[in-house]
């Protein structure tokens, strides 16, 4: 029996149920205690630290937020700021969206992000008056991060609890779509880059990045074991093999935007993060992860579906 998109989506947001999440959404559920005239004349700023400033709020409520953000951590991407509540997110996302920000063009076009974790990117294309934006995410940590923003910055943003494998629900649904840290965590990344082509719209565009890995060839490395303390990377091709994996998938006119080594700047520890992040992923040179392989730089494509 094939499952439904509705099948799916019940069965995936089970995971809302485990019990290490539920008292979280207890946590944001009391947000709807803080009295409304409190949250008048929010203003929302989409800029690289994206901030929320809620000019009415009491000190008994900030301590509320402070406390529930706390709950949330690790926070993966960001940062954000709600009045002066400072969340330093492990990856300075703004470089990333920054880079490709420049290639986008959103105005009036529906938009998907694959992978969208906390909705940072999705937030920052706000600015481009998208005429949708769908995020796509099964982690329920994510999913709770955007509802604890979502509920102050009240978007039009759409928060699917799905994962790339279940995009073969949403065939010919959009101009645009983001698949940003995502390949080299799938064990078939052809499969995964069909996924994103069969998902997009005649005409339509997807922004990839990928670890890669230096050289000409057409290979792509396969750690054994673990990659940078990651133990879900399967493959990390050169260039020319990502380009070549996109080819194979049928997209057209693929453009080269950058290549970029993860330095400290990007992905650190903070307080809000895990207890280790890329410092403890590399060796002392810096130019080889602790397992010996090369150190983590990733490279950035545009790719059309004609």
């Amino acid at each position: 029996m094939v499952e439904t998109l509705e099948d799916i989506r019940t069965r995936r947001n089970r995971a809302l149920s485990f019990k290490h999440i539920l008292p979280l959404q207890t946590q944001l559920e009391s947000l709807k205690m803080i009295p409304k005239e409190e949250l008048r004349g929010i203003q929302i700023s989409y800029k690289d630290c994206i901030s929320l400033e809620i000019p009415h709020l009491s000190v008994e409520s900030f301590e509320k937020i402070c406390a529930i953000a706390h709950s949330l951590i690790p926070w993966r991407k960001g940062p954000f700021r709600i009045n002066g509540l400072e969340i330093v997110s492990e990856w300075n996302s703004a470089i990333k969206y920054n880079l490709l920000e420049p290639h986008l063009q959103l105005e009036g076009k529906i938009v998907g992000d694959v992978g969208c974790n906390n909705g940072y990117y999705m937030l920052r294309a706000l600015s481009q008056n998208p005429k949708r934006l769908v995020g796509f995410d099964p982690m329920p940590l994510c999913f709770l991060q955007f509802q604890f923003l979502q509920f102050f910055a009240q978007t039009p943003i759409e928060f699917e609890l799905l994962g790339i494998e279940d995009l073969h629900c949403f065939e010919n649904s959009f101009d645009v779509l983001f698949c940003l840290g995502v390949l080299y965590h799938r064990k078939s990344p052809l499969d995964s880059i069909k996924i994103i082509f069969n998902a997009l719209k005649s005409g339509g565009e997807a922004l990839f990045d990928s670890l890669i890995i230096e050289g000409d060839e057409e290979i792509a490395l396969c750690p054994n074991g673990r990659y940078a303390k990651m133990p879900n990377v399967y493959f990390i091709p050169t260039l020319k093999t990502f380009k070549h994996w996109l080819s194979l998938n049928q997209f057209k006119e693929i453009t080269y935007i950058a290549t970029l080594k993860t330095a400290f700047d990007e992905q650190h520890k903070s307080a809000w993060s895990s207890a280790e992040s890329l410092e403890d992923f590399l060796d002392s040179s810096t130019e080889k992860t602790i397992e010996g392989y090369p150190a983590p730089r990733r490279a950035y494509l545009k790719a059309k579906k004609l």
